[in-house]
């Protein structure tokens, strides 16, 4: 056989090949990543233009410019643009007016220079920008990089007349590049495969057409057939049939070739859906899937799984630990998916995602959420590679027949994780007429209360071993009347949330420190408040906490004790520690709240070394019937009792529960049980 031919289809196979992976990665891939790019930032320029339609909107038809001012507060509030951007809002002095990231409003913003651009002021550039009916792009930093001012910011500007404000964007270019991350290779890695297939099927098919081809002509020069007699014999039987037999076996190859061929790429097809749609650590579907999913559904439902604080998990065990952690949880919510008949997906790192395309009804989803909610409870996720038990909270977001499903339940999830809730179910009241009414309302009640000195301390006792009371929680009540016209108290679970809100969380506060703290003469036992760690963080709280304290003498401040909750979002514990260390040397005792509800609290309390654990209700309410409660609960106390710390039950709400605990050895008791709150303090 001639193997000339090979060598040039060898030569033509390597030629092709270097041209087409020039062709890709030159020019086809940074075609496709610009488009993509381009197509977010067009995405995202419409959805700012919503956002100022509506302000402008807004404008025109309210004349009460205070509640302008919160309406469009909380709309801008509940927006992200693109992946992590915002709106912010300044007016034609250089004043900003709402600005949700803080970044601006912490700075007088009318002075700010552009880096690089000597006497350039941010706010005269943008509005220049705006003159000129154009974008405006400008170099700035990152808050993990503050003095490296090289990341490019994409500003679009729109102007009010009627309140003579400027409406900006304020988002990253790059933010758009992780859009279209792994894009280059994906498509590399699949031009490569179509690539690679194809030119083998056409060397495969070449070579069966050369083949019959050279024996042809072996044959014919074995008969040594004189060259004027060649088209005579050219012409008889034998040739003729020993051509057709060629051609009919080239026939037969050819159509096997195309049967192989179609079903190889049919295989590769599958292995780039699979790698396209499917998570590789669980084997769920990804967030890819999931859109494709529910891009033709009219009515979706989706409730987004965030298992809180995953990142200690990671620095406890590790990261392979970590790994089978999302396993078992993606095996756990696999098995709950199919008693509801939703679809389970992994979105991202430990976000899980249960969806629900077929509209299971709002009475079936409230057993939805609550049995979700109580999922990981009580249940310990076994790892038994390590044969280690690990517990885990989660945080719900959901969005039930949104018109887009996936980003409600994001705004939801972080509205969950902002205010500690468990779950949060997206509804359009996050920026509607419905929630202003509301805060409205509340802060007309929170105000009359404030001037009425209505705001009133409550207390429920908590008991020793010997019965005996000991301390009293404080909790927070406001005094009103009803419709009947008899005295009533608010409990706080109706108005704290919007207090904040409305910034009258602070009055709250130091109204019921100070009768607390003025009510501790009366009684010699113990008095504790309820501190989250916002209250930590926030620098008005700490002052007004401050003056109070200063009011008390040292007999008194032996008395105070600070319960923190440690359910609560602590992101910065050696800014806790400075805390707890500053008022422990004044004679404040601390408790840690809520003990019990996280997996990695234990390592902290080493650090924190608190003069009591109150240990969760949840963990408390059913430890009598409940092994894993029951298990729980010991572990802790006998982890407190090594460190010398005292342990508090509360939720005590049976006789079974009192006599389970007691058996257990916890020295202090709370709960309905045992008393319930009131005025009274002895």
């Amino acid at each position: 056989m001639n193997t000339k031919i090979f060598l040039k289809i060898a030569w033509l196979f390597i030629l092709g090949l270097l041209t087409y992976l020039v062709f890709v990665v030159f020019f086809l891939s940074p075609k496709i990543n610009n488009f993509l790019s381009e197509t977010e930032i067009k995405n995202t320029k419409i959805q700012f233009d919503k956002i100022v339609s509506v302000i402008n909107e807004k404008s025109r038809t309210l004349t009460d410019k205070e509640v302008l001012k919160e309406e469009i507060e909380l709309l801008l509030s509940g927006v992200t643009l693109g992946k992590a951007g915002y709106a912010f809002i300044f007016d034609n002095t250089g004043k900003i007016v709402f600005d949700p990231s803080g970044e601006f409003s912490s700075k007088e913003f009318d002075k700010i220079v552009i880096p690089g651009l000597e006497k350039r002021y941010l706010y005269e550039e943008l509005k220049k920008a705006y003159l000129k009916k154009d974008s405006f792009e400008y170099e700035w930093n990152r808050i993990y990089d503050p003095y490296n001012y090289t990341y490019k910011k994409l500003s679009w500007i729109q102007y009010n007349p009627q309140l003579d404000w400027y409406i900006v964007s304020n988002i990253y270019k790059d933010d758009f590049d992780t859009f279209i991350e792994g894009t280059n290779s994906l498509i590399l890695n699949i031009s490569m495969v179509l690539f690679i297939v194809l030119s083998m099927i056409g060397i495969f098919i070449t070579i069966k057409i050369i083949t019959p081809i050279n024996k042809m002509f072996e044959e014919v020069q074995k008969a040594n057939v004189p060259s004027n007699e060649l088209e005579n014999a050219v012409k008889s039987k034998d040739e003729i049939g020993f051509l057709a037999t060629q051609f009919n076996t080239l026939l037969d190859q050819v159509e096997n070739n195309r049967k192989n061929f179609e079903e190889q790429v049919q295989v590769k097809t599958k292995e780039i859906q699979d790698r396209l749609y499917y998570d590789e650590l669980t084997n769920l579907k990804n967030r890819t899937a999931l859109e494709d999913d529910i891009k033709d559904n009219d009515f979706v439902s989706i409730a987004l799984i965030d298992v809180d604080s995953f990142g200690d998990i990671n620095e406890l065990y590790g990261f392979s630990t970590g790994n089978l952690v999302l396993i078992e949880i993606a095996k756990v919510l696999s098995e709950f998916a199919t008693k509801f008949s939703v679809s389970p997906y992994r979105i991202y790192g430990n976000v899980f995602c249960l969806a629900d395309k077929k509209m299971m009804g709002f009475s079936r989803y409230d057993e939805f959420i609550s049995e979700l909610c109580k999922i990981f409870k009580n249940r310990a996720i076994h790892i038994e590679e390590l044969d280690i038990d690990v517990f885990i909270n989660i945080t719900l977001g959901i969005s039930i027949a949104q018109e887009e499903p996936i980003k409600a339940a994001s705004i939801a999830l972080k509205k969950a994780k902002k205010s500690n809730m468990k779950f949060f179910v997206y509804n359009n009241e996050i920026d509607t007429k419905e929630m202003i009414k509301k805060s409205m309302y509340w802060r007309e009640k929170i105000k009359i209360a404030i001037e009425k000195d209505d705001v009133i301390p409550f207390y429920q006792p908590i008991y020793n071993r010997n019965n005996e009371i000991v301390k009293y929680e404080t909790l927070m009540r406001i005094k009103d009347i009803n419709e009947k016209g008899e005295t009533v108290y608010l409990s706080p679970y109706l108005f704290l949330d919007i207090s904040v809100k409305t910034k009258q969380y602070l009055q709250l506060s130091n109204q019921i420190i100070s009768k607390a703290f003025a009510d501790l003469s009366k009684t010699k036992r113990q008095i504790s408040f309820n501190l989250s760690f916002k209250d930590i963080l926030d620098g008005d709280f700490i002052i007004s906490l401050d003056k109070n304290i200063d009011k008390l003498d040292s007999e008194n401040r032996e008395k105070v004790v600070f319960e923190i909750l440690e359910s609560d979002y602590i992101s910065d514990y050696s800014l806790l520690e400075e805390f707890i260390l500053k008022y422990r040397k004044q004679g404040v005792k601390i408790a840690i709240d809520d003990f019990g509800t996280g997996y990695s609290n234990f390592a902290h309390i080493l650090k924190i070394r608190p003069n009591y654990i109150k240990i969760d209700g949840s963990l408390i309410k059913n430890i009598y019937n409940d092994k894993n409660s029951y298990e729980m609960v010991k572990s802790i106390i006998d982890f407190s009792k090594a460190l010398n710390i005292k342990v508090i039950a509360e939720f005590v709400h049976s006789k079974d529960v009192y006599n389970t605990l007691f058996d257990l050895g916890v020295d202090e008791f709370q709960g309905f049980y045992l008393g319930e709150p009131s005025l009274k303090i002895e």
